[in-house]
């Protein structure tokens, strides 16, 4: 046995007993296994512990904890499988220096001559002895690496023994008891009922890879004083004795009475806060920021890069280390420059984000004490700080004082925030928006007992703050379902098939000339289908369209946080809008009254909403027969405004504010004082509640007369009312108002008798607000945005459907729809639900019996929540209406999800934008989410704005920042699909002219087509094709996002059928001319190794004109403007790029033997391939025939008289047959010569034919007439691929096939069977 056979011995022999150890290993744990769920089902009922897991978003998921412990025999059995590869890519980088050595003799101890004889075998040469062993450890090596990456986690898991005890646990596995795949958005009734076997078999294969890769394994940290803990998804988990499982930590109940016992205590003692935070840990969000070795052992330990190293170390094998090399850096650079320049960037700048340093003073063992804000524990009482960026330290209720925060930062909306403080009761109702306060919102005044500051209890610390969510919600981002990323994967399996069926042919039908060169030939034809830059490029466009939107003084000035939505929100087909500050203005104006006398309503009183704190406004509030005296009353009392001592600044609800600020008294501490000095003091502030929907005030005169003021929603004031004190047109009056665009409310009043401030703070709300009198109603305007009409309809001409998700009133929400141009039938009728039925009625007609079949069966529809949910449960009545709904009313934050997902699920991409906290959940479970916002809050949105707009609008973000976004997605989207379809071309049409030539003669092509063709074409062509700007309007329909589509399809069947065609015909042509010599390199005893020699012959040329034609034009016939790019005359790159590539093409076709054509081996003699070695770079760089000999056709002739000399002794005895070397002008020994001398006919240029007088020693010169013919065919080409570009997908047979697919859309629609993927007509575009 050699030493090549040992070593193959050897490494399969190493396989085979780490595979023997993984497999006794393996049997011994799932006999433990047993044993421990055995025991744990008879102890506990099963093995395994629910884990209670607060989720990110809300979406209630099921996991499962599982003790595991650590053992020395599994560890050895994963990390030898893991050092396997590490190692092995050592040995593979020392088995390709010691091939150079070899084949090239390069130096390395102890010598040439010793690693020859080393590797030297009767039946092989010293390469193939090496390389031999060296490919099976090569594959070794990558099937180990692959797997790895795949199922690390599985692997670490396996490497444990389960334990029936968790306190013998060293580590924690926590795994989803019913996998809830984040990707899947489609409908739950969806039947699957056709489904294949396959496909069901292919769906669970699916799910438990999906389920092995989602699992979570961790170790089990012990703090000093003995607590165990883990941290999962940032939040805090410790052992509990009780429940014997990890449990969370760091929230406890808001307990009004333990609060106020734990201040009167003198708050918590420094061991009890100790032990908290020994349990809870510290009051932080850890968010973990890789090293920079981390980073990228993170980003190249992933699948994807693992598989482009098999090309890229195939090549360097295959003596090109140039290639080889060049497609190494790539890999490299694309993984530097993601790890360290995204993902490291992006979650040091989440870090920075979630990092809160500052000092807090908080009572302990009666004392205050500074801390730092980490220390702060689950209970303490903490003093609330107020002043310049003065942010809460955690989660907590208030006790005492009186705190104004900005909550912005949760809800979008900048108007301050009065808390109030919760009363020491066990009946006290603690309300988040009156007595909670939030970590991370600002402070803007703070008073109190607490050394003049107010208090707080602290109920939520770190990660369950309602700031640590968002961080959450931005670390763990939601997945959508999409068309690209779905069928990408089935790319992949049709191109993997494709490569076998390649690898195939290669095996049975070539000649490659050694098993060593043929296995490295379809490793490289591999790496050729499935291209490493292939997702570079997609990246690469993704991210300059980030660059874009990003810019500050860009046009967008979108924030974008997940490029890869991007090209998603090309595909926006339906837009679901908030209302207020989204299409209409954030800040609400107080427009005017109807005030009620004697039962009856009087004319309505205009305010001029523009200067709402004008003299005139006040005078009209002042005159009594104007506004009647009550009324006056109510609008200066019934709030709960407070005014801050540093600016004057009003602080409350806006609508209250913005009444307060019309009125025009004086806010004073519990009093209003009127500017003609009249004393209104408030004795009983009602703050809104969240189950009457009230809000209202008790005050006394200066007379001790007790009057009660209630408002609230117009309707729930009339069911309050007494019967007799509502006007008789008050329904008229209030649905009126709804469709002129006021927001309107009700207010009421009642006296009450003579009675103490004490008796009235503890009468029940309930008789404060029971028989109240209606003395009016209150108009709030919420003027709409003067750009979003534009908005709109720049959507509709891009077929973009939009419909509002509002939580106002459904009237409101028509009459906003009309004004913007959502609503665009004459009749939109309305939803509602009364005595459990579902009720429509015409809001313009309300006397007339309607239904949605008539009078209009395509008219418009808006619903209320209460028949949102209604038509939810009753999915086929929806399945019929939900096309034809375009507004949403009085929806609460689930019902915008549900409204979100249910669309998604009729398989649309959803978009949607809105303004508020309110809105975050819509934002994230759409496709793509617009926050058009600059708060903290709209980072759990894929994108945010605070981008103002123009003119009229120029104090307000701008809506038509949604076109702008769908207008750049769609080029994003349009740009990768062109980079998509370029290196498919670029994959059949590579792996097929390869797969041509080694068939049929063995042939390769120039090394420098190889390198020219990554760099020129694969990267910089690839990266001018990026950089086209997108169209400044949208087009009537979307770009295709379906890879396996008619369009998509054509776009690479084409140019690979014209470059296949083209290949037969010019090939017939060459092989039929007289001059035409073949040859298969084998003739003349080129090594197999050496296959960068193997492309100076005549055949080889006609490859390479027709891959660069076709590849430079198919790049930039891609970049066509088209619909969603700028025309590609604005793209100078490109043009500059195919410019060069044309001519390039054209003077090695048409040219004599040059420098240029050599460097290519197309028309070139000996004379000018011996010039090339005068070009630097290139020739220092070659490893073939580059400033070397041409070994073309004509040198088998030199060869067989050379070989038949009796005196020719061979250089070297490894190759006894005579090859030119340059050191000898490439010429043969003179008694060759003077058999045939250089410039006989038979080698200039060939078989007694002279073609060119240019022509010098061995080439593969063609004729005149033969060069012309190639020239027009390859013109013929690019007419044909520019004409089909033009006229086919970008021009009328496109239109043609869009109108009859939007005339067959609407006929479907028309018999209430339209498709949910092309509802709107403009989707099937696609297939265009």
């Amino acid at each position: 046995m050699n030493l090549s056979s040992g070593l193959i011995w050897g490494q399969l022999g190493l396989v085979a007993v780490l595979a023997l150890g993984t497999t006794c290993w393996h049997f011994y744990r799932d006999r433990v296994a047993i044993r421990v769920r055995q025991r744990c089902t008879k102890e506990s009922g099963g093995f395994g512990k629910t884990l209670v897991f607060h989720s990110p978003d809300n979406v209630p998921r099921n996991f499962v904890q599982y003790g595991y412990r650590s053992n020395l025999c599994g560890t050895i059995c994963v990390y030898c499988w893991l050092v396997l590869p590490l190692a092995g890519y050592v040995v593979m980088m020392w088995g390709c220096y010691i091939a150079y050595v070899i084949s090239d003799g390069i130096p390395f101890p102890p010598g040439v001559d010793y690693w020859k004889e080393t590797f030297a075998s009767p039946h092989a040469s010293s390469w193939n002895g090496l390389m031999l062993p060296w490919c099976v450890w090569f594959t070794i090596v990558h099937i180990s690496a692959g797997v790895a990456s795949k199922f690390y986690t599985a692997m670490s898991a396996h490497s444990m023994l389960p334990c029936s005890n968790m306190e013998d646990a060293t580590h924690l596995i926590v795994d989803e008891q019913v996998y809830v795949d984040p990707d899947d958005v489609a409908d739950p009734d969806e039947t699957q009922a056709e489904d294949s076997w396959i496909s069901k078999k292919m769906a669970r294969c699916t799910q438990r890879v999906k389920r092995a890769k989602a699992r979570q394994v961790m170790k089990i940290q012990e703090d000093e004083d003995g607590t165990r803990h883990v941290e999962y998804t940032c939040v805090r988990y410790i052992y509990s004795e009780d429940s014997r499982s990890f449990v969370p930590i760091g929230l406890i109940e808001a307990n009004p009475p333990e609060a106020h016992a734990t201040l009167a205590r003198g708050g918590l003692s420094n061991e009890a806060a100790a032990e908290s935070l020994a349990a809870c840990g510290s009051n932080s969000i850890h968010v973990h920021v890789p090293g920079i070795l981390e980073a990228l052992g993170s980003e190249f330990s992933d699948f994807t890069y693992i598989f482009n190293s098999i090309g890229s170390w195939a090549y360097v094998a295959y003596s090109t280390w140039n290639i080889g090399f060049v497609w190494l850096f790539m890999m490299l650079g694309s993984g530097l420059y993601r790890a360290l320049f995204i993902v490291r960037p992006n979650q040091r700048k989440i870090a920075e984000m979630a990092a809160m340093k500052q000092n807090c003073i908080v009572l302990r063992e009666g004392r205050w004490q500074k801390i730092d804000v980490s220390e702060i524990v689950l209970g303490d009482i903490v003093q609330v700080q107020d002043g310049n960026n003065a942010k809460l330290p955690c989660d907590g209720i208030l006790l005492q004082g009186s705190l104004i925060v900005n909550e912005s930062m949760l809800t979008g909306e900048p108007m301050p925030i009065a808390k109030a403080p919760v009363e020491n009761s066990s009946n006290y109702r603690v309300t988040d928006k009156l007595n909670r306060a939030y970590a991370g919102t600002l402070a803007l005044e703070s008073t109190g007992p607490g050394e003049g500051k107010s208090i707080l209890y602290c109920t939520n610390i770190g990660a369950l703050t309602t700031r640590g969510q968002l961080v959450r919600m931005v670390l763990f981002p939601a997945s959508v379902k999409f068309k690209y990323n779905d069928q990408l994967p089935i790319v992949y399996g049709l191109m993997s098939i494709y490569v076998a069926i390649i690898v195939i042919v290669l095996l049975t039908c070539s000649d490659i000339g050694s098993a060593v060169a043929t296995y490295l030939t379809v490793l490289c034809t591999v790496a050729m289908a499935l291209n490493p830059m292939l997702p570079v490029s997609m990246v690469m466009g993704q991210s300059v369209s980030a660059g874009r939107l990003d810019d500050p003084k860009g046009k967008y000035q979108i924030k974008c946080l997940q490029p890869g939505r991007i090209p998603i929100a090309g595909k926006i087909s339906t837009m679901v809008f908030d209302k207020t500050g989204t299409i209409t203005k954030g800040g609400m104006d107080f427009a005017g009254v109807y005030g009620v006398s004697g039962g009856r309503f009087s004319d309505k009183v205009q305010f001029d909403d523009m200067d709402p704190e004008s003299e005139e406004n006040r005078t009209i509030i002042d005159t009594p027969t104007v506004v009647p005296p009550v009324l006056r009353r109510g609008l200066a009392t019934c709030h709960t405004v407070k005014q801050l001592g540093s600016t004057g600044a009003l602080v409350g609800n806006q609508v209250e504010c913005a009444m307060v600020r019309t009125v025009g008294w004086n806010l004073g501490k519990q009093q209003m004082t009127s500017p003609q000095g009249e004393v209104l003091r408030i004795v009983r502030e009602l703050e809104f509640d969240h189950h009457s929907m009230t809000s209202g005030a008790v005050v006394r005169d200066g007379n001790q007369r007790l009057e009660v003021f209630i408002k609230g929603s117009y309707e729930k004031i009339k069911s309050l009312a007494l019967p007799q004190t509502v006007p008789p047109n008050y329904d008229q009056i209030t649905m009126q108002c709804a469709k002129q665009n006021y927001y309107t409310l009700g207010i009421s009043n009642k006296d009450l008798g003579p009675m103490s401030d004490e008796q009235v703070r503890n009468l029940p709300r309930e008789l404060l607000e029971r028989d109240v009198s209606i003395c009016g109603l209150l108009l709030f305007r919420n003027e709409m945005k003067a750009d979003s009409p534009d908005a709109i309809e720049s959507l509709k001409e891009g077929s973009v459907r939009s419909v509002i998700c509002t939580g106002d009133n459904e009237l409101t929400g028509i009459a906003i729809g009309r004004l913007c141009g959502i609503v665009t039938s004459s009749i939109c009728l309305r939803g509602t639900m009364e005595n459990g039925k579902l009720v429509w009625n015409d809001p313009d007609n309300e006397g007339r019996s309607v239904s949605p079949e008539f009078p209009d069966p395509h008219c418009q529809l808006a619903l209320t929540c209460s028949a949102w949910r209604y038509l939810h449960q009753e999915k086929k009545q929806l399945e019929g209406l939900w096309p034809r709904c375009v507004v949403f009313a009085r929806m609460k934050p689930d019902d915008k999800i549900n409204v979100v997902k249910y669309l998604q699920g009729r398989g649309l991409v959803v978009g949607m934008a809105g303004d508020g906290g309110n809105d975050c959940g819509g934002l994230r479970a759409a496709h793509a989410g617009l926050a058009l916002s600059d708060a903290e809050a709209s980072m759990v949105a894929p994108f945010s704005t605070g981008r103002l707009g123009t003119g009229a609008a120029k104090h307000d973000i701008s809506l038509t920042t949604v076109p702008d976004l769908i207008r750049e997605g769609r080029s994003c989207l349009s740009r990768n699909m062109a980079t998509f379809t370029y290196f498919m071309v670029y994959a059949f049409l590579l792996t097929a002219l390869r797969t041509f030539y080694i068939v049929f003669l063995n042939l390769s092509l120039g090394e420098w087509v190889w390198m020219t063709n990554d760099i020129g074409i694969g990267v910089i062509m690839m990266f001018f094709m990026t950089q086209s700007w997108a169209r400044p309007t949208l087009a009537k329909y979307r770009p295709t996002a379906t890879l396996l589509g008619f369009r998509t399809v054509s776009g690479v069947l084409v140019p690979y059928g014209l470059g296949c065609i083209l290949l037969a015909v010019l090939t017939v042509i060459l092989h039929h001319t007289a001059w035409y010599d073949p040859l298969n390199p084998s003739w003349i005893h080129v090594l197999p190794k050496d296959w960068m020699k193997k492309g100076d012959n005549y055949d080889s040329a006609i490859g390479v004109l027709i891959l660069f034609i076709v590849l430079s034009t198919t790049a930039y016939v891609n970049t066509y403007g088209g619909d969603f790019r700028r025309n590609i005359c604005r793209n100078c790159g490109i043009n500059v790029m195919y410019a060069l590539f044309l001519f390039l093409v054209f003077w090695m076709t048409l040219s004599n033997p040059n420098e240029l054509n050599c460097i290519y081996r197309v028309n070139c003699d000996t004379e000018k391939s011996l010039a090339c070695k005068n070009i630097p770079v290139l020739s220092t760089f070659s490893v073939g025939g580059t400033g070397g000999c041409f070994l073309s056709a004509q040198l088998k002739y030199w060869q067989n008289v050379t070989n038949s000399l009796a005196d020719y002794e061979p250089s070297d005895p490894d190759h006894p047959d005579w090859l030119p070397e340059p050191e000898n002008h490439c010429l043969p020994p003179a008694a060759t010569l003077a058999k045939i001398p250089l410039k006989s006919t038979i080698i200039s240029t060939g078989k007694g034919f002279r073609l060119s007088k240019e022509c010098i020693g061995p080439n593969n010169c063609y004729s005149w007439s033969f060069k012309w013919i190639v020239a027009v065919c390859l013109l013929i080409y690019v007419a044909i691929h520019h004409g089909f570009l033009q006229l086919v997908l970008l021009g009328p047979v496109a239109r043609a096939l869009r109108v009859r697919q939007r005339e067959e859309d609407k006929r479907l629609l028309d018999d209430g069977q339209s498709s949910d993927a092309s509802s709107d007509g403009s989707d099937s575009a696609d297939q265009a």
